[in-house]
């Protein structure tokens, strides 16, 4: 009798326990650390997580310990006690915690699990699905804003290192940071910005940098200059050439000077051509090296409409008479010389009027290919590319909406007879047989 009475009393305790919501069910475990583990725990986590020391929290790494036993670290999160818990009579530790507390003993749990290197990629999405859930609770926006700011920290690296497990969208690293800024105004948010960009920076521009820079120095521009602070709205500013050099895309190139022959010019007269615009230094040995393959492009594609136009970025040490000898005189591969238009921009006495200057440009090498419409199609082609990429300029493909009606029947009779030459050799090869091989 007593087996089926305990039988029941199971059956019973399941269904109910099975309708309870399952939130409840998350916080509401009965507590099985001792005390001594509560203690030690506590001092470790809950004395060092007050609002007044959010700041501190990474100064300090949690010890490995605790670190590497994880079912510590869940206990911990998850099912430990109220800080005072010890100090109320409450030896079979009963008392819940609010789900608030627990979300913020969690999140920083992940976060003092994501200081160490080898974890990263490991903690990181679970970090970036915990700010939402952070964000649901009202009383939890200190821990969530220094959650926040720790997974941008994280997520920053990993676009930096172009890690190759967990891919950082730049657009959206952006947007996360413009976000931020909003929703946390202040200082410490903009600092956070001013932190990355020069991150970025230290990449010396090309390949990643030029991605993460063209997503993110308009946003990031906007969002410094509407600062209260002086001296954020001063970064903002210098980053307004950047964003104008990254928007360029679709657009025509503002470039205008004198030649080393001391005749004046304009880019935009050379509409119709196929451009690329090279800045580069004297001083400048990727630069240098660059000219022999330039060489070739322009001796096999300038009767075809390719012109070159080399911008002298110069230096302090340049004279107007030391740049005209070193292009003269400087030969290069079967003793070539440069023989394409090159612009003093670098020697302008105005620092403000050099195109460089228009355009922030603070490290050489850097090009752009215009096309024929005179709008801008890539900033810094890829040097292995480079070839194609102008070949791909000079035979753009043809709008049927932008020609005349005379030009339109002329491509409709093209596009219908390569249509019956494409069908017409398709039909032959279909009655070619193979003989077997023998």
């Amino acid at each position: 009798m007593k087996n089926i009475v305990t039988q029941l009393t199971l059956i019973l305790f399941f269904v109910c326990f099975a309708i309870i919501d399952f939130e409840s069910i998350c916080f509401s475990q009965t507590r099985v650390l001792n005390e001594s583990q509560l203690t030690e725990i506590r001092d470790v986590i809950i004395n060092r997580t007050q609002p007044e020391v959010f700041s501190k929290l990474g100064e300090k790494p949690i010890p490995k310990k605790i670190i590497n036993d994880s079912d510590l670290v869940i206990k911990a999160t998850n099912m430990l006690l109220e800080p005072n818990v010890l100090e109320k009579n409450d030896p079979e530790h009963k008392i819940i915690p609010s789900k608030s507390w627990v979300l913020k003993r969690r999140a920083l749990a992940l976060v003092y699990l994501s200081y160490d290197e080898n974890k990263i990629e490991e903690f990181f999405p679970i970090m970036v699905n915990e700010i939402p859930i952070l964000e649901e609770q009202e009383d939890c926006t200190q821990i969530t804003r220094f959650v926040e700011e720790h997974t941008l920290r994280i997520a920053s690296s990993l676009i930096i290192r172009n890690d190759k497990k967990i891919k950082i969208d730049p657009e959206s690293l952006a947007q996360w940071y413009v976000d931020h800024v909003e929703r946390y105004p202040g200082r410490s948010s903009e600092q956070l910005v001013i932190m990355f960009l020069d991150m970025v920076k230290e990449l010396n521009g090309g390949g990643m940098s030029d991605k993460i820079m063209s997503a993110c120095a308009e946003k990031f521009m906007q969002v410094l200059i509407e600062s209260s602070d002086e001296a954020m709205v001063a970064r903002g500013k210098k980053l307004e050439p950047v964003a104008r050099w990254f928007a360029l895309i679709g657009k025509p190139m503002q470039l205008t000077g004198t030649d080393i022959n001391g005749k004046t010019f304009d880019v935009a007269n050379l509409k119709g051509k196929v451009v690329l615009v090279d800045f580069w230094g004297t001083w400048c040995v990727a630069c240098v090296k660059d000219f022999p393959a330039l060489a070739g492009y322009y001796e096999d594609f300038k009767n075809r409409g390719f012109e070159i136009v080399g911008v002298n970025a110069g230096t302090k040490n340049d004279t107007d008479a030391y740049v005209k000898n070193f292009v003269k005189n400087h030969k290069f591969a079967e003793n070539k010389t440069i023989t394409w238009q090159i612009i003093l921009d670098g020697l302008k006495p105005n620092v403000k009027d050099r195109v460089t200057t228009y355009y922030g440009i603070e490290t050489l090498p850097q090009s752009v290919l215009i096309g024929m419409d005179g709008n801008v199609i890539m900033l810094n082609p890829p040097k292995d590319s480079l070839k194609e990429q102008i070949q791909k300029a000079l035979n753009p493909p043809i709008d049927p909406e932008k020609l005349t009606p005379e030009q339109r029947k002329l491509w409709e009779e093209k596009q219908k007879k390569d249509a019956e030459e494409l069908e017409e050799t398709k039909r032959f090869s279909e009655t070619i047989k193979l003989q077997d091989e023998k």
